[in-house]
């Protein structure tokens, strides 16, 4: 596979915006996800200033082929913060359900996904989509099997083809058995 020709997808929150800094400035530091859903779905979803005044975390030095995020904000949102914020515009796919998968949003769409979600980053693989993990503090305790630091294309294409090599893709079940 060609390296400028791969289909690079990304999440939102957590990849290329701090979420997690604002919502604890704003709510405290949650008891559990449930406490940060309901909370997200109730008083955040609606609230534009909030999501589009979010901290850039990471910048890409490339065009990915999509995002696709788990928010329950307008779409809208979203796309005005990439543009303020001078990220590349790509399509946005958007799982309603924060318990949802994103496997059947980017299947077909991208060769390999960027995710800081320890659930989501299993989930993706499991489906049989390769999926990296952007390092952030909540995700350490996996290790460092398919984990980048940076949105830098040349880390993502060196990671994903170094496991790729190795088979880490084809054999990701019996890395990351439950």
């Amino acid at each position: 596979m060609n390296y400028k020709k791969l289909r690079v997808g990304s999440d939102a929150d957590g990849c290329i915006d701090d979420f997690w800094n604002p919502y604890v400035e704003r709510f405290g530091l949650p008891k559990n996800d449930f406490e940060i859903t309901k909370n997200v779905q109730q008083k955040l979803s609606r609230d534009r200033e909030f999501w589009i005044n979010l901290p850039v975390l990471h910048r890409m030095n490339f065009t990915p082929t999509l995002f696709c995020t788990k928010r329950t904000s307008l779409k809208s949102y979203l796309r005005h913060w990439l543009e303020i914020n001078n990220f590349p515009i790509a399509p946005i796919y958007q799982v309603l359900y924060q318990y949802g998968s994103k496997a059947p949003f980017i299947k077909g769409r991208v060769d390999v996904f960027i995710d800081d979600s320890v659930a989501n980053f299993l989930d993706i693989n499991r489906a049989g989509i390769p999926c990296l993990l952007m390092d952030n503090p909540s995700n350490e305790h996996l290790g460092p099997m398919l984990r980048i630091y940076s949105l830098d294309i040349d880390e993502i294409l060196d990671t994903y083809y170094l496991a790729k090599e190795l088979g880490i893709f084809k054999e990701f079940n019996n890395y990351y058995a439950d």
